[in-house]
């Protein structure tokens, strides 16, 4: 849908590879309401990021404020969500009661840039499972096994490669229980902020059959990798 000034409201963008989507991103900073929403959404993601569900021991954690983050995301934009991801770095730190190494600061560039790829990929767009999938993953890749690993490799000291492993089997076992959690949160909320005009009236929650195969293929997988783990750790 191409930008247009008489009803900026509604528009929607295939890519964010556009002057008109970073236009509409920027025109967030304007809005106090948006400013308020960017805030005490952030502050209840760090709230929600204290608590995790364990479904593997101490190796398999979902944790839910990944939820949240890009709920706020899809709503406020990238201009907004790099600065609410420094907010939800520091404010989890504080409420977490801080760490042994102390605050570090590749944490907050992590959360930062995990901000960012959900307002890049679910920002003013129509969202599908296949887009919402495509978030999460490139979340769980970027940010949370290549990043995630160098920063504990910095603070802990052991080779890169052991964290990768160990995160990277984590995070394809939970990427789609990710990725259907969040099409659940969408497809239940979304409604009630186009209600609030939070987000445009435009904007539409889809899942089609092709949704279904794609996710069931990625669930066999993430199964498939998390036994052959198990196995390879139990001899």
């Amino acid at each position: 849908m191409k930008y247009t000034s008489r009803n900026p409201d509604n528009t929607l963008f295939r890519t964010p590879l556009s002057l008109a989507y970073v236009r509409c991103a920027v025109s967030e900073l304007k809005s106090t309401r948006m400013i308020v929403v960017t805030a005490l959404l952030a502050a209840t993601c760090a709230l929600v990021d204290l608590f995790f569900l364990p479904v593997g021991g101490a190796f398999l954690r979902i944790y839910f404020s990944f939820l949240i983050a890009s709920l706020l995301c899809a709503t406020v934009g990238p201009a907004l969500a790099l600065p609410a991801g420094i907010l939800v770095d520091m404010l989890s730190f504080f409420l977490a009661g801080g760490d042994p190494v102390g605050y570090f600061p590749g944490y907050a560039l992590s959360s930062m840039l995990t901000f960012l790829l959900y307002a890049l990929f679910l920002y003013r767009a129509n969202l599908s499972l296949t887009r919402i999938f495509a978030a999460r993953l490139a979340v769980n890749v970027l940010i949370n096994v290549i990043l995630g690993s160098v920063w504990k490799h910095i603070l802990y000291g052991n080779a890169y490669i052991v964290y990768f492993v160990s995160g990277a089997i984590k995070n394809i076992a939970l990427l789609p229980v990710e990725a259907a959690l969040m099409l659940m949160l969408f497809r239940r909320l979304i409604p009630v902020l186009q209600r609030v005009k939070l987000i445009p009236d435009s904007v539409t929650v889809t899942v089609r059959r092709r949704d279904y195969v794609f996710s069931a293929i990625a669930g066999v997988i993430g199964i498939a990798v998390l036994i052959l783990y198990y196995r390879y750790k139990n001899g």
